[in-house]
């Protein structure tokens, strides 16, 4: 029997659901703290690429063990609704593409010349000491955790509610995620500003997973973002 995606409905079961929701805080906030805490007390400390392939594999780690029901039965959905998705993964990536130029613009109007995205710079220093494990976090591990984790627990917890705050809470949160901690460490609180930046692709990740009930869309559009976006800033 074929899985034929009519709207939307949360197929992530409760129990995953629930240990997803008790995870997110830790991934979001508590691992990253503990891992710097940990890099100022080992003797050499950690560099920043070991620190993001702990960081990651034990995100990874708990997905693909607690999640695994919940990804196979969107590979279902993903193959009995395969031209359907395909269209919708291109719709959502022209989506991301618009609303970034809006992103890039209104980060100028901010910062002016002295634009520099932390993240961006972050990554690109890791890459020149590490290529091959830097490409390996940003394009296969961090897609599929922060998509299980944002989209699947997240967006597909409340959407069903209130489709309105599941898209704010999930983009707000997955820009949030990704600048909070170059503000704390510098001080600098407009830093989050760069959150603006994140907004393009929260949209369309999520619209993306509305639209196609399979988690795995927004995974494979996130990788597709992450690949284009380091091949453009290397």
């Amino acid at each position: 029997m074929k899985a034929v995606v009519t709207g939307f409905v949360n197929t992530m079961p409760k129990p995953q659901r629930t240990a997803g929701l008790i995870y997110l805080p830790f991934h979001v906030l508590i691992i990253p703290v503990f891992i710097g805490m940990l890099a100022d007390y080992l003797p050499g400390g950690l560099d920043d690429v070991v620190s993001n392939i702990i960081y990651y594999s034990i995100g990874l780690v708990f997905c693909l063990a607690v999640m695994w029901r919940y990804l196979r039965n969107a590979y279902d959905i993903l193959i009995d609704n395969f031209t359907k998705n395909i269209i919708a993964f291109i719709f959502a990536y022209i989506i991301c593409v618009l609303l970034s130029y809006i992103a890039a613009g209104l980060i100028f109007v901010i910062f002016k010349d002295s634009a520099e995205n932390p993240n961006n710079s972050a990554l690109l220093d890791m890459a020149g000491g590490n290529p091959g494990a830097v490409m390996g976090l940003t394009i296969f591990a961090a897609p599929v955790v922060e998509e299980i984790l944002f989209r699947g627990v997240l967006f597909g917890s409340i959407q069903p509610r209130h489709r309105i705050l599941a898209f704010i809470l999930s983009i707000a949160l997955f820009s949030f995620y990704h600048i909070w901690q170059y503000a704390l460490v510098s001080m600098d609180w407009t830093v989050l500003f760069y959150m603006v930046q994140y907004i393009p692709a929260g949209y369309a990740l999520a619209w993306l997973y509305e639209k196609t009930n399979c988690i795995w869309m927004p995974i494979f559009l996130h990788m597709s973002i992450n690949f284009i976006s380091m091949a453009a800033m290397r």
